[in-house]
């Protein structure tokens, strides 16, 4: 080869050297779409369960209690509350109101009737912030539980948020038959996927899915199908007492990799927020709340 036809190649192979170096060093530049995309504020929110442990009279009676409770359920967006015990049904009107004389956003609440098989009933609520979050009207239910599968029955009720319309499934399982419980959610969550047009479900609650009730890592539960998403992982403690984790977050395929924002999953240790003694903690709860957040801002996939 002549050297005249040789040197426009070597220009041609310098220059492009330099191109792919300069595109190396000036990570401003390149594509768009090569960068991550992450949700910017006020596009997401936030969804929890709480346990507040015999949540009645007595616990509301209790001014530090009761300022923990509101400042920890004003941190989410939406809170499924969990062992409402009150016959007079008054104990959630009177959470909102402290909830609500608390400086932001203003809070409202649905709630189940008394549920349970003996006296000891509870009720299930769900509190959740009117500037992000909207209540689906005539959506809440409590589950028909034909086959009494359920000491409490899963109360359901759907919202929106942005593009975001999803079904919540509260639920508080019964700790002896938490097995039983926990699989026939499968039968809640394949009933409102046919019954409804929205496909974004999330079941969460007090799962006493841990110790001497549950094994946590076998994986012949239904609910462990592939199909559906665990995402408070086994590792974590959700319990104030002991290093059990009881509750759960657990969503389809449709949420888990759409609007979830994933490892975003989590359990708010209220005790280390306020700084709270180990008898106080215990005097809130026996539980600590399981949190996860979630986009607002994709077209509605449903």
């Amino acid at each position: 080869m002549k050297k005249s036809s040789v040197a426009p190649i070597i220009a041609v192979v310098i220059i492009i050297a330099g191109i792919i170096s300069y595109l190396q060093f000036t990570p401003n530049l390149l594509p768009p779409e090569s960068e991550p995309e992450f949700p910017s504020a006020g596009d997401t929110i936030t969804i929890a369960a709480f346990n507040i442990q015999v949540f009645g009279r007595t616990k509301r009676e209790k001014t530090e209690v009761m300022e923990v409770l509101a400042e920890t359920v004003r941190e989410f967006d939406v809170v499924l509350v969990q062992e409402i015990r009150d016959s007079s049904e008054t104990t959630a009107p009177i959470f909102l109101e402290v909830i609500n004389g608390m400086e932001g956003p203003g809070y409202a609440f649905i709630r189940s009737e008394r549920l349970g098989r003996t006296t000891s009933k509870e009720a299930y609520a769900y509190f959740y912030n009117t500037q992000t979050v909207s209540y689906l009207d005539d959506t809440a239910h409590v589950w028909d539980d034909i086959g009494d599968v359920f000491e409490r029955e899963p109360y359901i009720v759907s919202f929106i948020a942005g593009e975001f319309d999803f079904t919540l499934v509260g639920i508080h399982i019964k700790p002896d038959d938490a097995e039983n419980e926990i699989g026939n959610l499968t039968i809640v969550f394949e009933t409102l996927k046919e019954s409804q047009e929205d496909q974004d479900i999330i079941a969460l609650g007090d799962f006493n899915a841990d110790g001497s009730y549950f094994d946590e890592d076998a994986m012949d539960s239904p609910l462990r199908d592939q199909v559906y998403f665990w995402t408070v992982s086994n590792e974590v403690d959700t319990m104030t007492k002991t290093d059990w984790t009881y509750d759960r977050i657990v969503m389809m395929n449709t949420t888990y990799n759409s609007e979830y924002i994933h490892d975003s999953t989590s359990v708010y240790y209220f005790n280390e927020v306020y700084g709270l003694t180990q008898e106080l903690t215990e005097d809130v709860s026996d539980h600590f709340p399981v949190f996860a957040e979630f986009r607002v801002d994709l077209p509605d996939d449903d």
